[in-house]
C-alpha cells in the first residue's frame, strides 16, 4: 500500500447566505470543486438561544444532482415533494438525489427554535453524469443509531460509515454514484488509517483540531484537503481533538453548467431546468 499524496490544503472562505455567516471551502478562488463534489457548506458550530430562528431554507427546487447534509449537532426538519418529512437529529444524515427535479426545504425543527442549543451542519453537492441527471428523485435519512461506526486505535478514533464500505462494514446509504462518505471523531494524539479505491476522487475536510495528514501539517480548522491519485493510503495523527468528513467518488469528467439550485451539463439543460420549475413540473411545497 502506497499514501496519497497531499495535493492542496484549502481553508474555507467565510461567506454570506441570507441571513446567515457560512463557511465554503469550494466553490473558491482557491478550489473549484473536487470532481464528482461541487460545493461544500459549513454551518457552525452556533449556539443559539432560546427563541431563535436557526435555518431558515424554506421550499426550493433542484435538479441533476444530490443534495446531502450531515447533522453534528443540533436537528434539521427536512419536507419535500415526494411526500417525505422528517426530522434528522445529531449524527444523522440527510441524503437527497434531485435526479430530473424536486421541491425540498430544510429548516430548524419547533422545538429547536423554542430550547435552542448547538447547531453544525455540513451541505455537500454531489454531482450526477448526465446518465442520471434526470434520474427519479429520492430521499433517504438515518439517524445516528442506523449509521455503523468502525474503532482505531483501541477506540479512541470512532468513524461512522455513511455510505461505502470499510473491511466488513457498510453504510446504510446507497449511493447511485459509488460515493463512500464518512464521518472521523479522533481524540487528541490518535491516528487512523483510510484506505481509498486507487483511481478515485479522495477528499478530507476538518471540521475542528489539528492534525497531520499522509505527513502534511493541517493548521487550520474549516480546511479541505485534496489529494493526487498517486496511491491508497491517507494516515491522520490528530494533534488535538478532530473532527473529518471524509468523500470519494469516481470523477465524472463531464461538462457542467450550473446557476442557482441546478446543475446540468449545458446551458440549455438550464434553461429548460427554470422552465420545469416556473411550470410547476418539479411539484409545489408549501412552507
Amino acid at each position: 500500500m502506497k499514501p496519497r499524496t497531499v495535493q492542496q490544503i484549502t481553508v474555507a472562505d467565510k461567506v454570506q447566505m441570507g441571513r446567515d455567516f457560512i463557511y465554503q471551502p469550494f466553490p473558491s478562488h482557491q478550489l473549484r470543486n473536487v470532481d464528482p463534489f461541487i460545493l461544500l457548506h459549513h454551518w457552525g458550530p452556533y449556539q443559539f438561544p432560546p427563541n431563535n430562528d436557526a435555518l431558515a431554507l424554506g421550499a426550493h427546487p433542484h435538479r441533476g444532482f444530490e443534495p446531502v447534509t450531515l447533522i453534528f449537532k443540533g436537528e434539521v426538519w427536512h419536507r419535500d415533494t415526494m411526500g417525505n418529512d422528517s426530522i434528522i437529529k445529531e449524527g444523522g444524515v440527510q441524503w437527497m438525489t434531485a435526479g430530473k427535479g424536486v421541491m425540498h426545504s430544510e429548516m430548524g425543527t419547533d422545538e429547536f427554535h423554542k430550547t435552542g442549543g448547538p447547531f453544525e451542519i455540513i451541505q455537500v453537492w454531489m454531482n450526477l453524469p448526465k446518465k442520471l441527471k434526470m434520474t427519479e428523485p429520492k430521499y433517504q435519512g438515518f439517524q445516528k443509531d442506523s449509521i455503523p461506526v468502525v474503532s482505531q486505535d483501541n477506540g479512541r478514533v470512532k468513524i461512522s460509515v455513511v455510505s461505502g464500505k470499510i473491511d466488513d462494514t457498510t453504510g446504510p446509504i446507497q449511493s447511485i454514484t459509488g460515493i463512500s462518505a464518512y464521518t472521523i471523531y479522533m481524540e487528541a494524539n490518535s491516528k487512523a488509517t483510510l484506505i481509498s479505491n486507487e483511481g478515485k476522487a479522495a477528499m478530507l475536510y476538518m471540521l475542528n483540531g489539528s492534525a497531520v495528514v499522509n505527513g502534511k501539517k493541517i493548521e487550520h480548522e474549516r480546511s479541505a484537503i485534496t489529494f493526487h491519485n498517486d496511491g491508497t493510503d491517507i494516515l491522520l495523527e490528530a494533534q488535538d481533538e478532530a473532527t473529518f468528513l471524509y468523500l470519494e467518488g469516481e470523477a465524472i469528467k463531464e461538462p457542467v453548467a450550473q446557476y442557482g439550485p441546478f446543475v446540468m451539463n449545458t446551458m440549455d439543460e438550464l434553461h429548460q431546468a427554470f422552465e420545469d420549475f416556473n411550470s410547476g413540473k418539479m411539484g409545489i411545497l408549501n412552507d
